[in-house]
């Protein structure tokens, strides 16, 4: 999974934000990693510990299938977040906002629409890289040539992801990427 072009075929066979069927089938170390799901074909899930209920007498069962939300990718793994509530920490969420602040932002920043953000952290080993813009930041990742942080383009409002109140955004075609 090292190699960028194995990278991009896990990205295309579990898109970020798509919510995937898997099997629980190792749980390694419980209580201090996190659990190991088969999604059908390569790479392998990954759920952290950090976002499974505190006690791991809680979390799912060897052999348990359920859904989750693609998270991230990273080498060899598809980063991945139970969609039943019951198999999440009370605390977890990837971003602090709640649910009246979620709204507002998905109201001012509705799906289609364009907006200017600038590049604030370029992370090498998966490839992905942080765009802020007014008092928001999503998560993008890159195949070709990395960005360069501190970089200004325009972007679209791509989807709205619920489950873990981020926005997805797309570069547009003179935004580095």
């Amino acid at each position: 999974m090292a190699e960028p072009n194995q990278l991009d075929v896990a990205r295309r066979r579990f898109p970020v934000g798509d919510h995937v069927t898997g099997q629980v089938i190792r749980i390694p170390r419980p209580g201090a990693i996190g659990l190991l799901v088969d999604l059908g074909q390569e790479p392998e899930g990954f759920v952290d510990v950090l976002a499974l209920p505190h006690d791991p007498v809680d979390w799912p069962s060897l052999g348990t299938v359920m859904r989750f939300e693609v998270l991230q990718h990273r080498p060899g793994q598809v980063g991945l977040l139970p969609l039943d509530a019951s198999f999440r920490s009370g605390t977890y969420l990837p971003t602090s906002l709640s649910h009246d602040e979620w709204l507002s932002i998905k109201m001012r920043f509705p799906v289609g629409s364009a907006i200017t953000g600038t590049v604030t952290h370029v992370f090498t080993s998966n490839r992905e890289y942080v765009v802020r813009f007014e008092d928001c930041s999503s998560a993008l990742e890159w195949s070709r040539g990395a960005p360069t942080v501190g970089a200004t383009g325009r972007y679209t409002i791509a989807r709205h992801l619920d489950h873990t109140r981020r926005v997805m955004l797309t570069p547009a075609d003179s935004t580095p990427h």
